[in-house]
């Protein structure tokens, strides 16, 4: 038979016993209330069917064990009030005929459920106010000495009471500390998994953005290109048609590879996408191509020897210029200035371009500064991505307008993912011997 369905039950809680009974009694089924309820007097009734009581002292004596009983009923909502007239009970019981087991026992469980439901300093009182009671109350019974085994058992069954009251406690406190850690775990789980969805979207955006916002360029800058040449020199206007149609061409197989690892349900599979980064330094020379071919100049300089870095690293770096140069044709003023630093730790990158002013731009307001010009730049996405690639490999990132009206790009990737920043040193000058020119006609 299953007797769980009468036991209370009390999910949830903090883990300190003394603390979780603040939080309210637990629920306690009717049918346990009615059964304990019911238990004392139909106990009382057959106790007092082989005792030889007279009728009226038998009456009495059922009378106030149904009292005790429904006492005992409220034990989960008030136990110290149930534990005081269980005693009162035990006590009139003697003081009509002799101690009753009955009485004896519904004692014991009052003094369970009041070491089950109060705080420890509370139920130590209640449980040494009850010993003591029931010490006298069995001593004056017997008549005989204190070493009597019936008075030894009265105060050896009220330690068990209480104990087992605490025992019971602590199992509960338990149950609701663990309910809790549970809980607790969901929530974190739902956090983390709210935090991954947040950072791939960002992620994400920042894929498209850098796939994009190149080849949009370069599409633009070749259509103005064309329509400026249209009708007076063929040649140029189908040059630019061509890179339109290559730069097209080449956004829209990135935008595909980006959108089948997307789709791939098992990227790391055989089956699945190449997911290893495509774009590195290596592609640098073509993206130089790709610029200059639009009539912006670029010069290049390197300093010390190139060394292997890591596949992240590497693409942060390529993003980085791309993501550079790419601002300079759009707001630039024709021509920049790359400078690739290898040292054994890191890259530094120095990118430098005279800054095209706006005329409906205030004066005194430029380009990369906070204020109207940024509206007029544009949404300063390409500026968050390159920070947070920088950031995202151990680097760093500043740009800056100075007052001469160039603008700077200051970045320093480590070779190999490192989790400790890497500071920007001061600004190098971009200009110097071993300069090469990677330019084109305007």
């Amino acid at each position: 038979m299953n007797f769980r369905g009468l036991l209370p039950s009390r999910p949830g809680g903090p883990a300190d016993p003394d603390r979780w009974v603040d939080l309210g009694p637990p629920r306690f089924p009717v049918a346990g209330k009615v059964v304990l309820a019911a238990v004392v007097p139909l106990a009382m009734l057959g106790w007092v069917r082989h005792e030889p009581l007279s009728g009226g002292r038998a009456v009495a004596v059922v009378a106030i064990a149904v009292v005790v009983g429904a006492a005992l009923g409220t034990l989960a909502r008030w136990p110290i009030p149930a534990l005081a007239i269980a005693l009162g009970g035990g006590a009139a019981v003697i003081g009509i005929d002799q101690a009753s087991p009955v009485m004896f026992l519904a004692t014991e469980v009052a003094l369970f459920g009041v070491a089950s439901l109060r705080t420890h300093g509370v139920a130590l009182v209640a449980g040494s106010a009850t010993a003591v009671v029931l010490f006298g109350l069995s001593w004056a019974d017997t008549g005989g000495p204190v070493t009597d085994a019936r008075v030894i058992m009265s105060v050896v069954a009220t330690a068990l009471a209480f104990a087992s009251g605490r025992a019971v406690r602590g199992h509960w406190a338990l149950v609701a500390a663990l309910a809790d850690r549970a809980r607790r775990a969901d929530e974190m789980r739902e956090q983390e998994a709210r935090a991954r969805v947040a950072e791939e979207r960002v992620r994400i955006a920042r894929e498209l953005h850098d796939v994009v916002a190149h080849q949009i360029a370069v599409i633009n800058l070749h259509a103005g290109l064309a329509r400026k040449a249209q009708g007076r020199d063929a040649d140029v206007t189908e040059t630019s048609l061509v890179h339109v149609q290559d730069a097209a061409r080449n956004v829209l197989d990135d935008l595909g590879t980006v959108l089948r690892v997307l789709r791939s349900s098992t990227p790391d599979s055989p089956d699945g996408p190449e997911l290893a980064p495509t774009s590195g330094l290596d592609r640098l020379d073509g993206l130089l191509a790709n610029v200059t071919a639009t009539g912006f100049e670029v010069r290049l300089r390197r300093v010390g020897r190139p060394r292997a870095m890591d596949a992240a690293c590497d693409l942060a770096a390529f993003r980085i210029i791309q993501e550079s140069l790419t601002n300079a044709t759009k707001h630039g003023a024709g021509q920049a200035d790359l400078s690739l630093v290898h040292d054994a730790t890191t890259l530094t990158i120095e990118v430098r371009n005279p800054v095209r002013l706006d005329p409906t731009v205030p004066d005194g307001t430029r380009p990369g500064q906070s204020g109207p010009a940024d509206r007029a730049v544009g949404t300063g996405q390409g500026l968050i991505g390159m920070r947070e690639r920088a950031n995202a490999v151990g680097g760093s990132l500043s740009t800056d307008l100075g007052d001469d009206g160039v603008y700077r790009v200051d970045a320093v990737i480590p070779h190999h993912p490192s989790s400790a920043p890497v500071p920007v040193p001061g600004a190098r000058t971009a200009a110097g011997t071993g300069a090469k020119r990677c330019g084109g006609t305007a």
